[in-house]
């Protein structure tokens, strides 16, 4: 099965059974995510899936990975990806929002890939790399722009302080490239299989719109100095994600909540994974893992919405 990896100059079977010695983490199973999660589950790297969403029509342009039938069903996305990623390796799947509170998700895996839409899991995911020495490698793909990078002595928060969580555009307001979403992603796989068997450690930030490097410096603040981590110790329960004015909410629903969200609904569409309606205008999905997400003027009218509708 390997013998074309195997036939490489600088690969065989020492680097091949290093990768399979690894365990790799991609957070975010979209357009990128899921390029990325495929090239490695073909080298055999055991894989932890983490996505908080479900899938919609959508998805079947962005990746490759998802059927038109898994779409339609709004199936999770870790667990469509683990079906099929399963026949070539060991995978482990979580349906959830990478968070303060269960970051030790990511405990003893030995690179964190990102796939996701959002600075604000990049930020998170950049302290817990700082504070447990685990590398990561940021993927980042909108309208007809790339990036890849590997952040292992280099630092995130230095290159990217100034953008805050939320300024920067979503594939549902940018949209995206599937042509360039896929090649950020395969490029940070090629980085991923290069790192962990020892044939490049080079930290210079890919454009792939641009098809060269550019040379980026970390300048020392608190994160990479590892004097504050403030993602990682915030207490947050609501944050914004893909898609214009929609907000996640990380908090229990109880049975008659899910009730309250039908009653209320002037669209429902029910599975056992979620309730998805429109009330007084705003899409509210709740979902039965225990968080929400809601379509809202800005956070605290997401997190009013929801104690209207759950009545907490």
């Amino acid at each position: 099965m390997y013998s074309r990896f195997k036939a490489l100059g600088n690969y065989g079977e020492d680097e091949l059974e290093t990768l399979q010695d690894s365990t790799v983490a991609v957070v975010g199973l979209g357009a990128t995510g899921s390029v990325i999660a495929e090239h490695l589950a073909r080298h055999g790297l055991k894989l932890v899936l983490i996505d908080r969403d479900y899938l919609e029509p959508n998805d079947c342009y962005s990746s490759n990975l998802y059927t038109p039938k898994e779409c339609e069903k709004h199936v999770p996305k870790v667990e469509a990806a683990a079906k099929k990623l399963g026949d070539y390796t060991q995978t482990e799947s979580k349906v959830t929002s990478l968070n303060p509170e269960n970051i030790g998700v990511l405990d003893g895996v030995d690179l964190i890939v990102d796939g996701t839409d959002n600075m604000e899991t990049r930020f998170l995911i950049n302290e817990y790399s700082k504070k447990n020495n685990i590398p990561w490698i940021y993927t980042a793909a909108l309208g007809e722009k790339g990036y890849s990078m590997l952040f292992d002595e280099n630092c995130f928060n230095c290159v990217f302080e100034d953008i805050s969580p939320g300024t920067v555009g979503t594939c549902e307001t940018d949209g995206i490239l599937r042509e360039v979403s896929t090649i950020a992603g395969s490029v940070s796989a090629r980085k991923a299989v290069e790192y962990l068997t020892g044939n490049s450690s080079e930290q210079s930030l890919y454009g792939v719109h641009m098809d060269r490097k550019l040379e980026v410096e970390s300048s020392g603040c608190e994160v990479c100095n590892r004097e504050n981590f403030p993602h990682l110790e915030s207490q947050s329960k609501v944050s914004s994600v893909c898609g214009k004015n929609k907000y996640e909410i990380r908090r229990e629903i109880p049975a008659s909540g899910f009730e309250r969200i039908k009653q209320s609904g002037e669209r429902i569409e029910e599975n056992k994974y979620l309730v998805r309606a429109v009330i007084d205008g705003n899409e509210f999905v709740a979902f039965r893992s225990g968080r929400a997400i809601i379509e809202a003027e800005d956070e605290g009218h997401a997190e009013e919405l929801f104690a209207e509708v759950i009545g907490l």
